[in-house]
């Protein structure tokens, strides 16, 4: 019956009329290099998304062709603009913004094939069991969309709510909200709830504090975990997040809530937060398998940085600013990099007879020094422009042109004035606009820190006749460290900044200060930089040899 009454239905003013319409246009791309492929696609989706006429069920059809023609193109694009993830250059935008309008057009589609069955149009009877899928791949394409922006940190569209939420709210209505379905071949199983809990997973999780390749990783956790997390239409235990259906607004922290309204739904971490802390702990004593890993390019001291950041702020009690910021307005030199910043801070030289205690206190004295092979310097300083400040924070904007190496985990050196102590500190937070401008803010670790080099001497309980080369000598491997007198400890534990290498905690290190012999023991992984690791240790008495 459905068939019959089709042939007598209006057609829409639009080439691809039906799927058979669409295989055949798309077809005529099959030559086209995939940025230009992926551009006209979007194109197609977007018309879809805006032109009237479609039947329901010819919408959906179509839409799908042009997702699975985009699909094909998606990976080597988003495999060229993830190569060029630190330049944040035309190129990259170039590659940006194709991936950005596919992803957001599949979305409008798709979301359209759902809001034409709210409205009774034609074809609506003919779509209704296909609105499950139609439900979870509108919100999907809208995070993938979200994503791309967060990988630029723009932020997340703030109109994007509205929709998502009048998704789940018909879903609702309809009671498909969580019915099971593969949105994907060879995916697991997956619920237009599931998709939306994604898409607020990514919004509590303050993902503007990562580096790029964490974001991206970040996302791809939360694809896996997201559909175990708590819901409830009621306050529960485990739901410390509230979102409201009816306003279109992004999902915030169940502080001192008013009266519950028939529109908020409240959810949190739930079962998800246990299954993250089981895979940190296999990361963090690598033995997560490689199908495991979310992809072969991240490390699984990334993953263990992730996860933790992750359960911090999808937890219970989420990071809140602790110091009040005042207003300034001063210029700031800023440095990139842990070498240069070894450069320019306190150096304890090998040989110098220099004390360096338990209590990280520093004793200079002047005496000669053997000192080790000069390098150059491996970065200019730039002028960037303070906007607010605290004791151990610090808001700053930084100039056009300026920064283009700036991005969440970078680690910086900090000097207020000529003459003044270079600082030790972390990109935290990053936003970007659109024009180019960008601003930050700055973690401050340390004031005090103290440059040495560390010999590294193996596992406690080891002899130094282990250490002993074929050659009869003994191979050591030496490593620059920052060590943090003032730094906010880790579970009672000073912590230090060691170069970004292959080393297990546990690992023994003489810390190398002339006559006065001291040892260190790795004890923990905290967070791994793009050329550093922040780790915390324990001072030991030497091994016995």
């Amino acid at each position: 019956m459905y068939e019959i009454l089709k042939l007598f239905e209006s057609k829409p003013d639009h080439p691809m009329v039906s799927a058979d319409a669409a295989r055949r246009i798309l077809a005529d791309l099959a030559k086209t290099e995939p940025a230009a492929a992926l551009e006209q696609i979007a194109h197609w989706a977007g018309t879809l998304r805006d032109v009237d006429g479609f039947s329901c069920d010819d919408r959906f059809e179509v839409t799908a062709e042009i997702e699975a023609a985009g699909r094909k193109r998606v990976d080597a694009v988003f495999a060229a603009f993830f190569g060029r993830i630190h330049k944040r250059d035309f190129t990259q935008r170039k590659l940006f913004e194709p991936l950005y309008a596919f992803w957001n057009g599949i979305a409008g589609a798709y979301g359209r094939c759902v809001l034409g069955h709210e409205r009774g149009e034609k074809g609506a009877g003919r779509i209704r069991k296909d609105l499950p899928l139609a439900l979870a791949r509108s919100i999907r394409a809208t995070g993938m969309a979200e994503r791309m922006r967060l990988l630029r940190y723009i932020g997340l569209d703030a109109d994007m709510w509205q929709a998502l939420y009048r998704l789940l709210a018909y879903a609702e209505i309809l009671g498909i909200d969580a019915q099971a379905i593969t949105a994907y071949p060879r995916e697991v199983h997956t619920t237009p709830r599931a998709e939306l809990l994604r898409m607020m997973g990514l919004s509590l999780a303050a993902l503007h504090e990562l580096p790029p390749e964490q974001v991206e990783l970040a996302g791809r956790v939360l694809d896996r975990y997201a559909i175990s997390f708590a819901w409830s239409r009621e306050p529960a235990p485990e739901c410390n997040f509230v979102v409201d259906l009816a306003a279109p607004a992004a999902p915030w922290q169940l502080k001192d809530e008013k009266a519950p309204a028939a529109s908020k739904r409240y959810f949190g971490g739930g079962p998800a937060l246990a299954k993250l802390e089981e895979i940190e702990q296999l990361a963090a004593n690598n033995l997560l398998s490689e199908e495991a890993r979310y992809g072969k390019e991240f490390s699984q001291a990334q993953i263990v940085t992730v996860i933790r950041h992750l359960r911090t702020y999808l937890g219970a009690d989420p990071p809140q600013r602790r110091f009040p910021r005042a207003s300034v307005n001063d210029a700031v030199s800023v440095v990139k990099g842990f070498r240069a910043i070894c450069q320019r801070v306190t150096t304890v030289d090998v040989g110098s007879g220099s004390a360096l205690g338990e209590d990280l206190s520093l004793k200079q004295h002047k005496k000669s020094a053997v000192h080790l092979a000069a390098e150059e310097v491996e970065a200019v300083p730039e002028v960037w422009h303070m906007k607010d400040r605290s004791n151990w924070g610090i808001g700053i904007d930084v100039p056009q042109g300026l920064g283009l190496w700036a991005e969440p985990g970078v680690l910086c050196g900090i000097q207020e004035h000529e003459g003044a102590p270079w600082w030790v500190g972390i990109i935290r937070r990053l936003n970007a606009e659109d024009s180019g401008r960008l601003h930050c803010g700055l973690w401050i670790l340390s004031k005090k820190s103290i440059s040495v080099f560390l010999r590294v001497i193996g596992k406690e309980g080891e002899k130094a006749s282990n250490w002993e080369s074929s050659s009869g000598g003994f191979s050591y491997r030496y490593m620059r460290a920052l060590v943090l007198p003032d730094a906010l400890k880790s579970n009672d534990h000073p912590v230090m900044l060691i170069e970004r290498q292959e080393i297990g905690m546990g690992e023994l290190c003489e810390v190398m200060v002339g006559e006065h012999s001291r040892h260190v023991q790795l004890l923990e992984l905290i967070e791994e930089g793009a050329d550093y690791m922040r780790v915390a240790f324990v001072w030991k008495a030497p091994p016995a040899h």
